[in-house]
């Protein structure tokens, strides 16, 4: 219909042009209103014109044959020689004054530029006015005072970039040593700047390769650890931290962490989730006695639920959070005690993980990714025993990553414990040696454990398969646990 109507209009438009013998389309002649009169092309001034009028309720007609032919322009100008006589009769009503020729650009714009030199005279004068009674101001105040006038002196000296060669990329950056040893220069001056201690000759210094990357931060990455250590004496898990609770038990702890080490790998959760949720179960159990047994799996889904959106891009839901329990809390009370977990723990789960500690281990040992994994490995292992809670976190990493050097090469514990391990680790050989028995302990006793949720974890492939690695079953395993392999 859409294209039927636009040829219909088509063809009305064609038998409009035969009408009036033109090759282009007229509109329509407006409807005539009562009470008014109409003119003809050139008016009453051209007699030649015929113009018709017929007022008919709103009704005009006009003939036009005349005004469609192309008029003789020697006859237009002769019409109006009644006029013409007019002014030379002085019959004329009003003079007719000879029209003023057209102003040049230059003349017609002479007024306005004139007018804005005017207006910015005026503004220089006011402010010269401002500026003077602001100054007489300045030296009545510096007399009542006492204080004598400092003139300032303006440089026009040029100032010049920092970086005089275009950089490419961010890893491409390079601050130039004259701005670096100024910057260290007022840093010591303001107070703040602490000048590293020179590395002994037998340390080797592992940042020296990413002195040219602002990614690594390779200048507040021994601040950084320093802040991490002083972070792990601020909220320590005490030893036997259960002893306050009359209904918990560390078999009942260890039970809980195996579930929620489950639940984290089917949410795909990273492994940091799982540690910081350890630390906020321990936390929490230490600081509020007798909680009910019914209640532990609802503190440890609700230290996981926290510890996800801390941590990770993409959390889970609440709702799948009481889908994994069975439905056995309702919403209202996980947001209830997620409330009482952060008041109890002073709103901070800044608590430094093994994690964390361990990649800068691993960076000073120069170890590979088996070993990083195998590390890893052991370290949850170590988190989920309640007799090895009460260890730092830096402590249990150490451990880990000593033990993991030494199952995957043939050296000693002592030989794998260099003293660049020794320096960045703060720790001896001496001290972490109990500490990789005990983890010895723990791998050994995971074939005679029921739960098995960190072993089925660190078999994947993602992982290495660490946790089937044979080493683990060898005959320095079980020296080490005291245990014979029989």
């Amino acid at each position: 219909m859409e294209v039927q109507t636009r040829k219909l209009r088509t063809v009305q438009l064609h038998d409009q042009e035969n009408i009036y013998g033109k090759t282009k389309t007229h509109a329509a002649f407006p409807t005539k209103r009562d009470g008014l009169t109409v003119r003809g092309v050139l008016g009453e001034i051209n007699g030649n014109l015929q113009v018709q009028r017929d007022v008919n309720k709103g009704k005009i007609t006009v003939t036009v044959s005349e005004i469609d032919k192309k008029p003789n322009r020697a006859a237009l100008r002769s019409n109006y020689n009644h006029v013409q006589s007019k002014v030379d009769s002085g019959l004329a009503t009003k003079p007719v004054l000879p029209s003023k020729p057209a102003l040049r650009r230059e003349e017609s714009t002479a007024s306005l530029a004139a007018k804005a030199a005017a207006r910015t005279k005026l503004l220089i004068k006011e402010a010269q006015k401002t500026k003077e009674a602001k100054e007489s101001q300045a030296k009545k105040n510096e007399k009542i005072n006492g204080l004598h006038a400092v003139k300032e002196v303006k440089t026009t000296k040029a100032i010049k970039p920092i970086l005089k060669d275009p950089t490419d990329s961010l890893g491409k950056l390079k601050l130039s040593e004259a701005s670096s040893e100024r910057q260290k220069k007022d840093n010591a001056d303001a107070g703040y700047f602490v000048k590293p201690l020179p590395l002994p000759n037998d340390i080797e210094d592992i940042d020296a390769r990413d002195r040219n990357s602002p990614l690594l931060m390779s200048i507040y990455i021994k601040d950084i650890y320093r802040y991490l250590t002083e972070l792990e004496e601020k909220y320590p898990i005490e030893k036997d931290h259960l002893q306050n609770q009359t209904h918990i038990t560390g078999k009942m702890r260890a039970t809980l962490l195996e579930w929620l080490a489950e639940v984290q790998h089917q949410f795909s959760l990273s492994l940091e989730t799982f540690q910081i949720t350890v630390g906020v179960v321990d936390r929490y159990l230490q600081i509020v006695p007798n909680i009910p047994k019914n209640k532990l799996q609802l503190v440890g889904v609700t230290a996981l639920f926290i510890a996800s959106k801390y941590e990770d891009i993409y959390a889970p839901n609440v709702n799948d959070f009481i889908y994994v329990t069975d439905c056995a809390y309702t919403k209202e009370e996980l947001f209830q005690c997620e409330r009482d977990i952060i008041v109890k723990i002073g709103y901070c789960l800044a608590r430094p993980i093994p994690l964390s500690f361990l990649r800068r281990f691993v960076k000073a040992a120069h170890g590979t990714s088996k070993n990083h994994h195998l590390a890893k490995y052991l370290v949850d292992l170590g988190l989920v025993e309640y007799t090895t809670a009460h260890y730092r976190p830096s402590e249990v990493a150490a451990a880990a990553i000593c033990l993991s050097l030494h199952l995957l090469s043939s050296k000693s514990l002592k030989d794998v414990w260099t003293p660049t391990l020794s320096y960045y680790s703060g720790y001896s050989f001496e001290h972490i040696n109990p500490i990789i028995k005990k983890l010895a302990q723990i791998v050994v006793d995971v074939e005679k454990n029921k739960f098995k949720s960190v072993f089925k974890i660190y078999s994947s492939a993602e992982l290495g398969k660490v946790s089937t690695l044979p080493q683990l079953r060898s005959e320095s395993i079980y020296t080490l646990a005291e245990v014979s392999s029989s």
